[in-house]
């Protein structure tokens, strides 16, 4: 019986990971529908697996169920997008500024570890990776800042502000690097302020890091089209 669990919750994982990367590669745009009849015959699970997928999906906020209607893409408007980043900085600037205050040396470590990967997948040009690296790389800060109630929160609005991220980032900056460069690159910066107990220097890149991710954000709406979920995940 565990062993069978464990194989349901492998699938759930993979066809998790499967949309979250369809998403961020643009093959799923919002307002999507997702079929359960097409989703169990693509991921080869049963309509029952497929309620439990699309119910993580929707509590993670990349898809919205709709009563008697079905499952769709998140689709985020500019208010909550806009909202969403304003609350998120206001948790971000708390958090790093209480782990610049006390930052260790395997606190810098830890960190310079994560970046590592999200070099490594942004030089493979994996952006389902580098986007869900970026969003841990933070939620790796409000843990090692110690503050447990607070990063239930952010936990919560690092998930939304990744889903906008992934849906209407833009593949380059004003200045013309792309959007993967500058994100490590701003990343690094943090962890030298942090590391180094400055701590209103760590609060002023973390401000200007996380205006520019807001930036980088195109919220004209895409246009809806048909999706043939087979091809998307073929």
């Amino acid at each position: 019986m565990a062993t069978d669990k464990t194989s349901v919750n492998s699938q759930l994982d993979a066809a998790y990971q499967r949309v979250w990367g369809a998403i961020v590669s643009h093959r799923l745009l919002p307002g999507t529908r997702l079929k359960e009849d097409d989703l169990c015959d693509t991921f080869g699970i049963s309509r029952g697996n497929v309620r439990k997928l699309l119910q993580q999906l929707a509590h993670h906020h990349l898809v919205t169920l709709i009563p008697n209607s079905g499952a769709f893409v998140a689709r985020p408007g500019r208010e909550e997008a806009q909202e969403v980043f304003k609350t998120r900085r206001m948790m971000e600037l708390e958090m790093v500024r209480e782990l610049a205050r006390k930052c260790t040396a395997r606190d810098r470590q830890m960190l310079e570890q994560h970046l590592h990967r999200e070099h490594a997948a942004h030089e493979s040009g994996d952006k389902s990776l580098r986007i869900r690296l970026s969003g841990e790389f933070h939620l790796l800060i409000g843990t090692l800042a110690e503050r447990p109630v607070l990063y239930q929160f952010l936990h919560e609005i690092i998930s939304r502000a990744s889903l906008i991220v992934a849906l209407y980032q833009r593949s380059h900056s004003a200045n013309g690097r792309s959007a993967g460069d500058r994100a490590c690159c701003e990343h690094h910066d943090l962890i030298e302020a942090i590391a180094a107990h400055r701590v209103e220097q760590a609060v002023e890149l973390m401000d200007a890091h996380l205006q520019e991710l807001e930036n980088q954000l195109d919220l004209e709406p895409p246009l809806e089209r048909h999706v043939d979920l087979k091809k998307v995940f073929a």
